[in-house]
């Protein structure tokens, strides 16, 4: 990490345009987060290889250069040779359109994902054992795992109200009024049986919304406007009852007679479009979809893709898009395998071989960011093993009639009529094996590195070599919080999974108090209160961030007990913040605990433990000891 800010800030400054170039900008816990007239102005390149600089990611029309631990010292830097406006995050330019629609159907997918993903495994594993006889499909236990593996997806109109509804900032609890409406026993009976309804004198077209999308995202957005509406025309006496029983009484019909038709309509359109395209080509679908998935995933495009598989799904019973992009991500581990056999450096290899495993089950973007990305040409090679595994799996029909995580967990819920595991197996072979060798051949080598002594060649040591154990010196820190551990490499965000800001771990918290984990010094508590920066008495530099993306609360939520500066002893009360608060503004309280400086240490090991408690060991980081 660059001391010399001030000229990192220069570096900044000049290689995203000059400050004429900016328009705003706000910094939080790890990155400065531009807003920039002309993007074209900015080098991403120059700034990706310059000292200081850990990485660049463009998202939300933001141009985000990620500093690290450092970052209000950078951020000061440019606010006093820049004449610059300090915003904050609502005096941001409102997004486009296309980028607020992925961010919606983004914020209303993924808390979904790990039930969704579940449910497909459970369904999956059903259909091995009926298959196998193991099972009989008219007994008592297989309709109960049958709805156990189903009710998910049935109901899936009811879960995506509530995310949605969170992401749009109006009542879940209305929305999911409307939604189990449209699920109401009679309403469902009259569409399978197809008898006509009239409504208001209107013809109803009758239609099941069972495992349905697009209809009940279009009914919360409606409900966002219509809700609005009639919290401002009834008292405050009146409006905590009255405005959801006229919201309800105006969504549903309108549901029903406008949006749940042309949501359908929608829905149709799409899987009709899919059909036509796996007509028309598959292999050229499959080089395709293949290609260009994981580039959908960098610029979190591809949310806007999920929906569709999942209507398939409702629509036709089954998708062809999700099977693809299996060999995109297969593409991608393969290239980070070869940098595993290929590195000689042993924090590369380590992540690299980590990160290949993980890619292998579906999660791409821990090797993406860390490895793939961050070299450039194996990401390349990646995507060329994607494109070819995916034209090889369009040779024969590979269906996926529910919803996993690409890569081989697919497996189980690849298994119906007509569906070819052995296309989809040739097809991940396929984009690992060549992502693999083109990697291998041409896309790495450890002179990409940056030098220093760790990626010095190690000489050889001969057999009369006397080998001396080092002496290792330990230091611990406690747990700041009450909750669940996770894996650092686990959490969503890329820049924490990826272990780029430093190594640590990250904890899922049930009580909203932040203790100290050492003593030490508070560096820095961020403006909205939602980061500390410790430096213990031994010298470890401890970021601890609250949440994900919490900045955008501007501090709503948080209350600090310590200042800049101040010495504080382990176990001591940092702050407190509103959990249920956060959660339901849409934001995930998963917090990173890192030792940003850790890679002067020799190694940081985390508990083991699934749940801690305040002031249980947490982490211990070690080092040799000097003489």
């Amino acid at each position: 990490m660059a001391k010399d800010f001030g000229k990192l800030a220069q570096d900044i400054l000049r290689l995203v345009g000059g400050e004429q170039n900016v328009h705003s900008l706000v910094h939080c816990a790890t990155r400065l987060r531009f807003v920039l007239k002309d993007r074209t102005k900015a080098d991403k390149e120059a700034l990706n290889q310059t000292a200081g600089v850990i990485s660049v990611v463009e998202s939300g029309g933001q141009f985000q250069v990620v500093i690290g631990n450092n970052v209000p010292k950078v951020y000061a830097e440019i606010m006093n040779i820049a004449n610059i406006e300090a915003g904050n995050a609502k005096d941001l330019p409102k997004a486009s359109v296309i980028n607020r629609a992925i961010d919606f159907l983004a914020g209303s997918f993924t808390p979904m994902i790990g039930v969704m993903a579940g449910s497909g495994i459970l369904k999956g594993v059903l259909a091995i054992l009926s298959v196998a006889g193991w099972i009989d499909p008219q007994s008592g236990t297989y309709l109960v795992l049958d709805a156990t593996a189903s009710a998910t997806f049935y109901f899936l109109p009811v879960f995506l109200a509530f995310s949605s509804s969170q992401k749009l900032k109006t009542s879940p609890y209305i929305a999911v009024g409307v939604a189990t409406a449209l699920l109401y026993p009679s309403l469902v009976e009259i569409a399978s049986q197809g008898q006509g309804l009239v409504l208001f004198g209107f013809d109803v077209a009758v239609m099941t919304y069972t495992y349905s999308v697009i209809p009940i995202l279009l009914a919360v957005w409606a409900q966002s406007y219509v809700q609005r509406f009639f919290e401002k025309i009834w008292h405050e006496s009146v409006r905590n009852f009255f405005a959801p029983a006229c919201t309800l009484a105006v969504v549903v019909p309108l549901t029903l007679l406008v949006i749940g038709p042309i949501g359908s309509g929608i829905g149709q359109a799409l899987a009709s479009a899919l059909s036509w395209m796996m007509e028309v080509s598959p292999v050229l679908t499959g080089l395709f979809v293949g290609g260009i998935w994981q580039v959908l995933v960098i610029f979190g495009i591809h949310w806007s893709v999920v929906p569709i598989m999942i209507n398939n799904m409702a629509v036709i019973g089954f998708d062809v898009i999700a099977p693809l992009t299996g060999a995109a991500v297969l593409g991608q581990a393969g290239a980070t395998f070869a940098v595993f056999l290929k590195s000689r450096n042993k924090e590369i290899k380590s992540l690299a071989g980590s990160t290949a495993f993980s890619g292998v089950l579906g999660i791409t973007e821990p090797l993406i960011y860390g490895i793939t990305l961050r070299f450039k040409k194996p990401f390349i090679y990646g995507v060329v093993g994607g494109a070819i595994g995916g034209a090889v799996m369009t040779l024969s029909t590979v269906k996926c009639f529910a919803f996993g995580f690409s890569g081989l967990l697919l497996y189980p819920v690849l298994i119906g009529p007509e569906s070819s595991l052995l296309s989809y197996s040739f097809g991940l072979a396929t984009a690992f094996i060549v992502g693999c060798l083109l990697t291998y051949l041409f896309g790495y080598n450890d002179k990409m590195l940056p030098k220093s002594a760790d990626n010095v060649e190690p000489t050889d040591t001969s057999a009369n070599t006397v080998v001396h154990a080092i002496p290792l010196e330990k230091f611990s820190l406690i747990s700041p919080l009450q909750g669940e551990v996770h894996k650092l490499t686990s959490i969503e965000d890329p820049m924490f999974s990826s272990e780029a800001l430093g190594k640590g771990v990250a904890i899922l918290p049930t009580k909203g108090e932040l203790t100290s984990p050492v003593n030490g010094i508070v560096s820095s508590i961020f403006p909205t209160k939602h980061a500390y920066n410790i430096v213990s008495d031994d010298g470890l530099e401890i970021l601890i961030h609250i949440g994900m993306d919490t900045v955008q609360l501007g501090g709503k939520y948080f209350e600090a007990l310590v200042t800049d500066g101040e010495h504080i002893s382990a176990g001591q009360l940092l702050g407190r913040f509103d959990i249920e608060a956060i959660t339901q503004a849409g934001y995930s309280v998963m917090t990173p605990v890192i030792i940003a400086n850790s890679e002067r240490y020799l190694d940081v090991i985390v508990t083991t433990e699934p749940h801690i408690a305040q002031n249980e060991p947490l982490i211990k980081v070690l080092q040799t000891t000097t003489a």
